[in-house]
């Protein structure tokens, strides 16, 4: 494979003067919610005000926009202001308490800035609180400090907001249950708002778009868009960043991802409005895809499990517990049937990152032998890798060998287990083996950038 490499100048899109090219597509796009993630570096540009005009004639169409912002350039150019050395700038690395107070008065201003320029476009638009977030912990032995992972949306917020024809403006920030503000990074918070809202696309508007000997590359696939950010085939961090998240957001709930170079003019309404495109679009395969699970696959997921279960492969389990524990489990479908699941909790303990357990893994017989285990697995780490868990766990008496000899897990002792999470493993006296991976060893993606 080629390395994609960043065109050397911006190339003009094409001029949008077929309305009939916009109308053809807008049915199909009417209240169906998009997530617009645009870095910081664009906002100080010449032809950013476009762009905005851009996002407006979406919201005018009835799509339901969420607006996120980077503002990284922002934040390196106050800290020479002030001549702080920041710790990091793209809210993935550690934050300590200068960079902070850096990053919070950047973002302050370009979200007040971008208000005022959406409000002059007769956009109603509002900064909503709609993150949850906790501390990123301690990843290779180094204190995150202030950095945050996001671990739950106010979906039903949101939602209020466009009902009320208002756009939702998301900062890169975000406060944990201590009140702590949290510095997030803007690729990682709009592939997880998209995730929770199902969001038709989410769209990262870059300073480049991904290219390949000097030619766009028009679409990858999931997996495509995973191998070339693990290959790390570009030099463009910031590329390297949306590539993941885009995967992750697509293996999830999000049916496709767009890179665009916001520099092109019009690029946002060309890659969405025709049938070329301007940008590079990650899909998930028609075929088969991985979702999170509805209240509607409990009867499906409970008539899947209950042979593993009579075999003593899996634990039992009611309709009650999957429901209760629904946000955690996810479905693989295949022509649009459920056949295979798996759960992913996240066990917290006080001063420590969280620990990911994979549950409940299944694939039907019918389905075996086809990489669909595996590919669960893979999509259960990339879940808890994005919730900001170090390490991974499972608990399982008959497919041991499948991890240890296919997936890199290692047998580990009971001890490594959270204490809430070993009080049930000793009390159900299955005498399970108890599997782990580390979650930071086995990842090669550099860090995202905002």
């Amino acid at each position: 494979m080629s390395s994609p490499t960043l065109s050397p100048s911006a190339r003009p899109s094409p001029r949008f003067e077929d309305l009939r090219g916009i109308l053809r597509y807008v049915p199909q796009f009417r209240q169906r919610v998009f997530v617009i993630a645009i870095d910081g570096a664009l906002i100080e540009r010449p032809g950013f005000s476009s762009l905005l005009q851009d996002v407006a004639v979406l919201q005018s169409l009835n799509i339901e926009v969420v607006l996120v912002f980077g503002a990284r350039s922002q934040i390196r150019q106050l800290a020479a202001q002030r001549k702080i050395s920041l710790s990091n700038d793209d809210g993935m690395g550690r934050t300590d308490a200068d960079s902070l107070d850096v990053a919070v008065d950047a973002i302050t201003r370009q979200s007040s800035a971008l208000m005022a320029a959406l409000t002059a476009l007769e956009v109603p638009v509002a900064v909503t609180n709609a993150l949850s977030v906790h501390p990123a912990g301690v990843i290779n032995g180094i204190d995150q400090e202030f950095t945050g992972r996001v671990e739950r949306v106010d979906v039903e917020s949101l939602r209020a907001c466009f009902k009320a024809d208002i756009l939702p403006l998301l900062p890169p920030l975000g406060y944990d249950g201590k009140g702590t503000t949290r510095r997030l990074n803007s690729d990682a918070v709009a592939a997880e708002v998209g995730i929770a809202l199902r969001a038709a696309k989410v769209i990262f508007v870059s300073e480049s778009g991904l290219h390949r000997n000097g030619q766009r590359i028009p679409q990858l696939t999931i997996q495509d868009a995973r191998e070339l950010a693990r290959e790390q085939a570009t030099t463009d961090v910031n590329l390297l960043s949306k590539l993941r998240y885009g995967a992750l957001a697509c293996s999830a709930t999000v049916p496709r991802v767009h890179i665009v170079d916001g520099t092109q003019e019009e690029a946002l309404l060309a890659e969405l409005f025709s049938n070329e495109g301007v940008g590079t679009m990650i899909h998930a395969d028609d075929y088969h895809q991985i979702r999170p699970a509805r209240e509607g696959d409990i009867p499906a997921l409970m008539a899947m499990l209950q042979q593993s279960i009579d075999d003593a492969a899996l634990v039992p389990r009611s309709a009650a517990d999957i429901r209760d524990n629904l946000p955690d489990f996810f479905v693989l479908q295949v022509d649009g049937n459920p056949i295979g699941s798996v759960a992913v909790h996240t066990h917290t303990v006080t001063g420590a990152p969280p620990t990911a357990e994979i549950a409940c893994l299944f694939v039907s017989r019918s389905h075996k032998n086809c990489g669909h285990g595996r590919r669960l697995v893979t999509f259960a780490e990339d879940t808890a890798r994005l919730r900001g868990c170090q390490q991974i766990i499972a608990l399982s008496t008959q497919a041991f060998r499948f991890f240890e000899e296919k997936l890199d897990y290692h047998t580990a002792a009971p001890e490594i287990l959270p204490p809430s999470r070993r009080e049930a493993y000793e009390h159900s006296a299955r005498n399970s083996k108890i599997l782990r991976k580390d979650l930071s060893a086995a990842s090669n993606l550099p860090p995202p950038s905002a």
